[in-house]
């Protein structure tokens, strides 16, 4: 069988769970590519890219991937380019821009859908989805989730149309690259130092200093730290809620 490869960028675990339902496929670490500590294999067949929603458009880490690895590799060998998309709202305009990213690099995709999942994008949540609440947004989405895989196993074509205003969508979503940490977020008195928000961050913006986690200037706004600080150190403005994660938290640790 033609080896399978899906490179996955997923902050608080969504993506992630998806990636997991193909059986059979070898699943990357997208920053872990970014960072030298993993590689695409040279004889990957079909590629998978699955990331999550970010300001309507494309994460900065997969944008890095394509720009650094994809551009730099020998891509003879790839046969299928296939994108799954999780969103909290639409991700229409984020498949189109991954095709234009890829054809921008000389690449083709051929399959791109993206899948409402639970929305996790605290500025914008007022509430975040509780474990009754998720389930009820993954049975709906189940539908969708299983005509993907189906129509990956037999490489249908699924091309994304071009959204309104594409231009100008795909122009702004590029210049989004990490910025500071939400001015809402702190770390709290209960904070022991133990590292495991560093361990999952995904732009390694996090360090531990004089026992206490420290934010630099580089933050993704993946809410991560927050969600899965093991002592809920990590505190939110007016906020108590934390999300029921659909993987374990060690599955997210990359250093």
């Amino acid at each position: 069988m033609d080896k399978t490869v899906i490179c996955v960028y997923s902050g608080t675990g969504n993506t992630l769970s998806l990636a997991k339902r193909f059986n059979g496929a070898e699943i990357l670490d997208i920053i872990r590519i970014n960072e030298g500590r993993e590689e695409l294999p040279e004889d990957t067949v079909r590629l998978g890219i699955f990331f999550p929603v970010y300001m309507g458009g494309v994460p900065y880490p997969v944008r890095e991937f394509i720009d650094k690895t994809l551009s730099s590799r020998d891509n003879s060998s790839l046969g299928y380019i296939f994108s799954l998309i999780t969103c909290g709202g639409g991700g229409k305009n984020a498949e189109w821009i991954i095709d234009r990213l890829l054809q921008e690099k000389g690449l083709g995709l051929s399959y791109a859908l993206s899948i409402k999942f639970p929305d996790y994008y605290m500025p914008l949540v007022k509430k975040l989805p509780d474990e009754e609440k998720t389930k009820e947004i993954l049975e709906k989405a189940e539908s969708r989730i299983k005509k993907a895989m189906e129509d990956i196993e037999k490489e249908e074509i699924r091309l994304p149309r071009k959204p309104l205003f594409g231009k100008t969508i795909m122009k702004f979503s590029s210049r989004v690259t990490p910025s500071p940490v939400d001015s809402k977020m702190k770390t709290g008195e209960k904070c022991i130092g133990c590292g495991f928000c560093a361990s999952i961050c995904p732009e390694g913006n996090i360090e531990v200093k004089e026992g206490k986690a420290d934010f630099g200037e580089k933050c993704l706004h993946c809410y991560a730290c927050y969600n899965f600080c093991p002592n809920k150190a990590i505190e939110y403005e007016g906020r108590e809620d934390r999300i029921r994660s659909l993987v374990k938290a060690e599955e997210l640790k990359r250093r």
